[in-house]
């Protein structure tokens, strides 16, 4: 799932910073009512010493910086789903040969291998995985757990994109932007086939696509489809300039602003990633 620019420098990523300075209220105040949305007010809001090992510093420069940010993001979406499939709430909507425990299945082996391939990459600098992740509320139901998944998602697509500069700027040794690359794009399929299985019964029929339109959440966190910091660096979803131009209207040709928003993912920083990451698990 930042869990997560892998997320403008990897960035600027202060753990520390944030123990010290955002607590229960104000974590919940800076992501909305969450409450309201996915029921992660009584999700723990804590970060554990595996956590801060790998992010504790200000500055991500190095390679294996980068890296081992992206494992961290892969070991908690891998755990993700492995809780899941083992959730006794779930095993009705989780049923042997339904389509909705094969696409699970798959999503997390798909998870299983991002982690062995940053592993291999990483060789004896990976840094361990965390002993445990606690999802709270996550598995309560199927469509909570749904909903958790599309944030997850779609957190993580965002965050390799806040690093697209900061990995080509690395010059790609060890294959770095390869690496990122290969996965970002499962990632976003994740993402696509997770909020379609919402839209299907017994999920909730939530009314939306593959895709992100207008950065509306559907139940998850505003701040997943949210402006990220700096905003002009790291625009909502909903953001209609690409490239200087406002694609409302271009070319002679007019298109609506969910179309234009629909038609571009949007990276997102750092401390963004790492707010909607704690506001959803302890480990």
């Amino acid at each position: 799932m930042n869990l997560f620019q892998i997320i403008r420098e990897i960035e600027k990523v202060d753990p520390e910073i944030m123990d010290r300075l955002t607590h229960r209220r104000s974590a919940l105040t800076a992501l909305g009512d969450i409450s309201k949305k996915m029921a992660l007010a009584a999700a723990p809001i804590a970060i554990g010493s595996a956590f801060n090992k790998a992010m504790g510093q200000q500055t991500l420069n190095s390679v294996n910086d980068v890296l081992n940010y992206a494992l961290l993001l892969e070991y908690l979406e891998e755990d993700f789903y492995a809780q899941a499939l083992a959730a006794p709430t779930l095993a009705a909507n989780l049923s042997a040969g339904s389509p909705a425990l094969g696409a699970i299945q798959t999503i997390k082996a798909h998870e299983t291998a991002h982690v062995a391939l940053l592993k291999g990459a990483l060789g004896a600098n990976a840094n361990p995985r965390p002993s445990s992740f606690n999802f709270g509320t996550a598995f309560a139901t199927y469509a909570s757990f749904l909903t958790f998944a599309q944030a997850f998602e779609d957190t993580g697509v965002r965050a390799y994109k806040g690093q697209a500069t900061k990995i080509k700027d690395a010059g790609n040794p060890n294959n770095l932007l390869t690496i990122a690359l290969q996965i970002h794009s499962v990632e976003a399929r994740h993402a696509s086939h997770v909020r379609y299985m919402r839209r299907a019964a017994p999920a909730g029929s939530i009314a939306q696509y593959g895709w992100v339109t207008n950065a509306e959440a559907n139940g998850a966190p505003a701040a997943v489809y949210g402006a990220g910091n700096p905003a002009a660096t790291f625009p909502a979803e909903s953001n209609l300039v690409q490239g200087g131009l406002t694609l409302t209207s271009v070319g002679g040709n007019t298109y609506t602003a969910a179309e234009v928003s629909e038609a571009f993912d949007e990276g997102l920083d750092n401390t963004t990633v790492v707010a909607i990451a704690r506001s959803a698990a302890t480990f």
